[in-house]
């Protein structure tokens, strides 16, 4: 059942499955270097040789590691992955390592965990040769003990750094929706206002796609200290966190992006065409996913803490079907008791009417009991000419 669950939550965002998820597990405890409880063992975890080469500076190119023989070994392939080239240099603290075939400004890796004073000098003594080329790996694994203290005390989707650490490493959270929509539009080198990162999994995905900035707006303060982590762990330098309401984030206040990046969020917003105007101002190219209603499809039946109602908004003349679904609580909606999860046409039909080309990502049974159809989709602003002559056919 757990693992079925599992598959459900990655598929969409299931509300329900999140917390099922929460309650039914526990968090790794993780093992510390032996004589020092503050950096973690690394050697026999998969999650850490992933998500180092994230700490470097330098993105790709060649690095050195100084260690024993199983220590370049384990930790080799991982910077290989992300494009590096790796120089094995074995080396026991006994006396100074040749470095002097070493490539020119490489950075310099010490896999070996200093254990007393005069281990602690030599690293001291190499830095002042190598400069700020030389890292301890203790510098680079201590920060991720702030991701797994973070999990043991917020409500992660996912409890371990385990579990955690191949989204951020690079495999796509909540399905494939970047993969979606990379094809379709490329992110590298745009511009991007992404709403409601959560915990940062699909911002790495942006930021590793290429993304030229990301500027993320999150206004639950244990989701946005969840992302400023993972920022801060995975050097995200083109990464701006703003705990902001989603209502206040306009062109006015944050200007101008290549994508405006909403997925899983529309549906939360109490005043939700306040939101989707918001979007069109902030950019030509809006991305959404998230749950709606098909004239296709029988409402799920949901459970009694969700409970709703089938409502008719009404914005410029035109009327919207809307579910209206009272949430048992508010893990992931801010302060929202309500989602209006909208008809697929009536979501798609507000974009058409305002001179949007739409193009349909994802539009099925999400087969989970969270919401009756999930769809993704890319609303990209027509040039001015041609929605004039689109409106001179129709009147002819």
């Amino acid at each position: 059942m757990k693992q079925f669950a599992k598959r459900l939550i990655k598929k969409s965002f299931g509300l329900v499955g999140l917390e099922i998820q929460r309650k039914g597990e526990t968090t790794e405890e993780l093992e510390f270097e032996e004589g020092n409880l503050v950096v973690p063992r690394i050697w026999d975890q998969p999650f850490f040789k992933e998500l180092l080469p994230f700490r470097l500076e330098s993105s790709n190119g060649a690095v050195v590691l100084l260690g024993n023989a199983e220590q370049i070994a384990f930790l080799g392939p991982g910077f290989v992955e992300r494009g590096h080239e790796v120089k094995g240099i074995e080396w026991d603290w006994q006396s100074g390592p040749e470095l002097g075939a070493v490539p020119a400004e490489a950075p310099i890796i010490l896999c070996h965990l200093p254990r007393n004073e005069a281990q602690w000098r030599i690293v001291r003594r190499l830095k002042e040769l190598y400069g700020a080329r030389v890292t301890g790996i203790q510098e680079l694994v201590l920060p991720f003990a702030t991701i797994h203290q973070a999990q043991i005390s917020l409500p992660y989707a996912v409890k371990s750094l385990r579990e955690i650490a191949p989204y951020y490493a690079g495999e796509r959270y909540f399905g494939c929706a970047l993969d979606e929509l990379n094809k379709v539009f490329p992110l590298a080198g745009k511009r991007i206002i992404e709403f409601g990162p959560m915990e940062g999994a699909q911002t790495a995905g942006l930021v590793q796609l290429g993304a030229k900035s990301v500027t993320a707006i999150e206004a639950r303060a244990d989701s946005f200290i969840k992302t400023m982590i993972a920022r801060y762990c995975l050097n995200w330098t083109n990464v701006e966190i703003v705990m902001d309401d989603f209502h206040n984030a306009d062109r006015q206040k944050y200007g101008k992006f290549d994508l405006a990046f909403a997925h899983g969020v529309y549906y939360h917003s109490f005043v939700p065409f306040f939101f989707l105007e918001n979007l069109m101002s902030l950019s030509d190219n809006i991305f959404i996913g998230g749950y709606c209603t098909s004239d296709s499809v029988t409402p799920k039946p949901h459970t009694s803490s969700f409970q709703y109602t089938f409502e008719t908004l009404e914005y410029e003349g035109r009327k919207y079907q809307v579910k209206k679904i009272k949430i048992g609580n508010t893990y992931n909606s801010a302060v929202n008791e309500y989602a209006y999860h909208f008809n697929r046409k009536d979501l798609l039909g507000f974009f058409e009417d305002r001179g949007y080309e739409l193009t349909v990502l994802y539009d099925a049974d999400p087969i989970d009991p969270w919401g009756d159809w999930y769809l993704r989709f890319l609303a990209r602003k027509k040039p001015v000419a041609e929605v004039r002559d689109e409106g001179s056919k129709t009147a002819h």
